[in-house]
């Protein structure tokens, strides 16, 4: 398989040199240089919005996924970094924040495989999978996982079998792969569809799922070869490996991606599926704050707190993304 090539303080009018020395020296004295122009200063020791300045939100890093969930439904946090496609927003009627300012861009789910052992073979296969993902798919198998609690690698299956990707007369590939998954829900049903269509077409298949976040183990994993697959987001790829990259198209995120991928990886088709971040509320915070998009979080004075990803103050989509582009502020 050939190699596939993110005003101050105003003074009044003056009145004498004595008088306006006097209010120069106070507006020195009393001025924090972080709020000059209305900016949005640091956010140290501030717990609300103040006039001309965004609040300062709290942040929990939690694990993706179930513990997310289940800290917003209990009120532990008030805002939740989720995927879009978590079957919960639908099932609790959570309201997901319109991204008014286009902070995210396309995430659609694609797969990032090493190209010493991902052959023509191998990469059929899994641009079949990808072939049949669609974003109202992926949310009704996350639901049947987070909230009816059934195995991730039964319902691939169940998947899989339905649309007749299992049903292979005669298996053409052989040889150990090995399949990586990151630690939610999604990334695993992926990952095991990956793993049983390959099997099906002959091949000797390990899929280690939950393992963890891109920077500390799928990215490094499949560079040093310890995983040959896993499914990733076009989007957040192209952040992780540009991070002063701008919201982009799928085929602009391929192109990009491609030209910055080190020699051995490259990406195969991506899926029609879009899984973007997303803030979540419940609709009781949505109601009592007048929240419909993200950048109504401006409006609010008083210090919620956000539950992410560990990697979220790091990751240019979360935190950082935020806070450049809304203005908003987080004490994380």
């Amino acid at each position: 398989m050939e190699p596939m090539t993110i005003s101050s303080a105003r003074l009044r009018p003056l009145l004498g040199l004595v008088l306006a020395g006097a209010l120069a020296l106070a507006g020195c004295a009393d001025s924090d240089p972080s709020t000059v122009d209305g900016g949005a200063g640091d956010g140290a020791g501030d717990d609300g919005g103040g006039e001309g300045q965004a609040p300062v939100f709290g942040f929990q890093p939690l694990e993706p996924g179930a513990v997310t969930v289940t800290a917003l439904e209990q009120g532990d946090i008030d805002l939740a970094v989720l995927f879009s496609t978590v079957g919960a927003i639908a099932a609790n009627d959570w309201v997901v924040l319109e991204d008014d300012k286009g902070l995210q861009g396309s995430e659609n789910i694609t797969p990032l495989v090493r190209t010493e052992v991902v052959d023509d073979t191998v990469a059929g296969v899994l641009d079949m999978v990808s072939s049949t993902l669609t974003t109202e798919g992926i949310t009704q198998l996350n639901q049947r996982v987070d909230g009816d609690k059934e195995d991730p690698a039964a319902v691939a299956r169940d998947f899989l079998q339905a649309e007749g990707l299992l049903d292979v007369a005669e298996p053409e590939g052989s040889g150990p792969l090995r399949v990586g998954s990151a630690n939610f829900t999604e990334s695993q049903i992926v990952a095991e569809m990956y793993g049983e269509a390959l099997r099906a077409h002959g091949y000797d298949v390990t899929v280690e799922a939950n393992l963890g976040s891109r920077e500390q183990v799928t990215y490094p994993s499949l560079t040093n070869g310890d995983l040959d697959i896993v499914p990733e987001y076009l989007q957040s790829l192209l952040a992780f490996l540009d991070p002063a990259a701008e919201s982009v198209s799928p085929e602009q995120g391929v192109t990009r991606i491609e030209a910055l991928l080190p020699q051995g990886l490259a990406l195969l088709e991506p899926s029609e599926a879009q899984d973007q971040n997303a803030l979540v509320v419940t609709a009781e915070t949505a109601e009592q704050y007048g929240l419909a998009s993200v950048s109504d979080l401006l409006e609010v004075e008083e210090p919620l707190v956000l539950g992410g990803p560990p990697e979220c103050p790091e990751r240019p989509l979360c935190l950082p993304g935020y806070e450049s582009v809304y203005g908003l502020r987080f004490d994380a």
